[in-house]
């Protein structure tokens, strides 16, 4: 769910979705556009509201940014009539039920009240059937694509003895194999080419669930 602010007149925010897996991680998507005649110098300021105990927020504006940045340090200029897409605002839930709430507003760095806002409802109260039932369960990986790592979280059964992550190319040759210790595994995958990649959680020798990853570093 989401809501809209009040759009000022230079800028707009359209295209707003969610992607990602509500049980472990969701991606906020938004498209800002210069309506305006003059070129903006955009950034992005982001307001946690409420952010459920176990979750982790941060977004993606010109690159990635930690859970403590709240302003991005960069702005994207926009000449008249262009857009963008490159926005992500991002929440971990680790598995987590309950319902986060983030704020971000989009605006001119030169005139801070010319702005555009979207305001975020990240729930994560359902999508957890198969983590609560015990059962073996990878998310998929984030972020994706992926330029230097790449998450994942993984919930076993009590009884899975062994657990590893596997990767191929597209040809179906393994080209990396990760050791499953923990619920979060997180994969260096900066000795990979750009391209896609198919993962695979083997418990037990068995294939449970497979994904597909993009690496790329344009």
């Amino acid at each position: 769910m989401f809501c809209i602010g009040v759009q000022a007149q230079s800028l707009t925010a359209t295209n707003i979705y969610f992607s990602g897996d509500p049980a472990f991680f969701m991606e906020g998507h938004a498209t800002i556009t210069n309506v305006s005649s003059t070129p903006k110098d955009v950034t992005v300021q982001r307001t946690v509201n409420n952010l459920f105990p176990g979750h982790n927020s941060y977004f993606c504006w010109v690159q990635c940014y930690g859970s403590q940045t709240s302003i991005a340090p960069d702005n994207m200029t926009l000449v008249p009539g262009e857009n963008t897409d490159i926005f992500r605002g991002d929440l971990e839930t680790f598995g987590i039920s309950g319902i986060s709430i983030v704020s971000y507003c989009f605006y001119d760095a030169n005139n801070i009240s010319d702005s555009v806002c979207v305001e975020y409802i990240y729930d994560a109260t359902t999508g957890l059937n198969e983590a609560v039932a015990g059962k073996n369960y990878i998310s998929k990986a984030y972020p994706n694509p992926a330029s230097t790592t790449t998450n994942f979280y993984v919930n076993l059964a009590k009884t899975s003895k062994n657990a590893r992550l596997k990767f191929f190319n597209m040809l179906g040759a393994e080209v990396k194999d990760v050791a499953v210790l923990q619920n979060t595994v997180k994969v260096n995958v900066s000795d990979l080419k750009s391209g896609v990649y198919f993962y695979s959680l083997i418990v037990d020798g068995k294939s449970t669930t497979t994904g597909k990853l993009m690496v790329s570093r344009d």
